[in-house]
Parts: structure tokens; C-alpha cells; sequence
């Protein structure tokens, strides 16, 4: 799962876990099984988990008949779920369990027709890994790249997710 210098939340001992008693071969249902209970859309759509760090994280989702669009291809709101799935499973592996990770805002370019399924990869930077674990609260803007089955990007997604603590400080 990649080397980590901080203590790991709940999700990444238990993915961690997983990877460790499952054969490799079968870590994408596994990992995908679990955050497709947790994130109820995403085990609709069909989220796959293909593989994840706590660095970086690759989701891909096939073009099925229950998220089309009119014209047969994937539907933008699938597309953008695929995207923020990947980024914030990102957030979620690296979070403390003492805050909670939302995202903030979502920018979305539809800049041409999606052909068949897509894949979608992120990742942070070893500076956001490092605030994201020492800072109390604080957002970054997680890379991400959608292709389709052509090699080319139907969309170009910016997702910024941002973490605080669960417990508010009394006044």
C-alpha cells in the first residue's frame, strides 16, 4: 500500500489488512467491496478500486446500461462521481480518524464524448500528504486524470477536498 510515516486511520489499517491476508490478484474486489459498503453511490455505479496508496489511487468504471446517458455513453454525473470516488479515497486512507474529510468543491469539464468505460488517476503530492496529517484543518486540491477507453480525457476534473476535526473546540 506504500510506506507511511503516520500513524493509519481506520480505512487504511483495514485495507491494509485485507492487502495483507488477500492474494494480490484479488486486492480490487476486496478494496472495492469495502469502500463501495461505505460510499453506497459508488457500489451503484459500479466503482472498481484497481489500486490505491496513500499517495495515489486508480478507479475505473465500465459504461453500463444503468449509467448511460441518452446517447449511449457514460453520463456526466457518472463521470464525475468516478472522479471524486478517486479523490476522495485519497483523503479518506490519509485523514486522521479524529477529523472528517469533505469535499469542497467540484469543477467538472465536459470537453468531449466519453468512448466506453473510463479510468480515473490520483494522486497528492508528498507536501499535501504531510499537511493533510499535521495540519488541524485545511483543504487541498487533489490531482486527477480521466481517460476513456480511447486514451483521451472526456472530462478534466478538479476535486478540493478539505479536512477538519470531528469534535468542535468550545468557545
Amino acid at each position: 500500500m506504500g510506506g507511511s510515516s503516520y500513524k493509519l486511520n481506520k480505512m487504511a489499517t483495514s485495507i491494509a489488512k485485507l492487502q495483507s491476508i488477500i492474494p494480490k490478484s484479488f486486492h480490487p474486489i476486496a478494496i472495492s467491496y469495502v469502500f463501495n459498503s461505505m460510499v453506497k453511490l459508488a457500489g451503484t455505479a459500479g466503482i472498481r478500486i484497481e489500486s490505491l496508496t496513500h499517495k495515489h489511487a486508480h478507479v475505473s468504471l465500465q459504461n453500463t446500461r444503468k449509467i448511460q446517458n441518452h446517447i449511449g455513453g457514460l453520463h456526466a454525473c457518472s463521470m464525475a462521481l468516478a472522479a471524486e470516488s478517486a479523490t476522495g479515497i485519497l483523503i479518506g486512507m490519509n485523514v486522521p480518524d479524529t477529523h472528517l474529510p469533505l469535499i469542497k468543491s467540484m469543477k467538472v469539464d465536459f470537453v468531449r464524448r466519453c468512448e466506453g468505460g473510463i479510468n480515473v488517476e490520483a494522486s497528492i503530492t508528498d507536501d499535501d500528504y504531510k499537511r493533510i496529517h499535521e495540519e488541524e484543518k485545511g483543504e487541498v486540491l487533489v490531482k486527477c486524470t480521466v481517460k476513456d477507453e480511447s486514451g483521451k480525457e472526456p472530462i478534466k476534473a478538479d476535486m478540493l477536498w478539505a479536512w477538519i476535526p470531528k469534535q468542535r473546540r468550545s468557545k
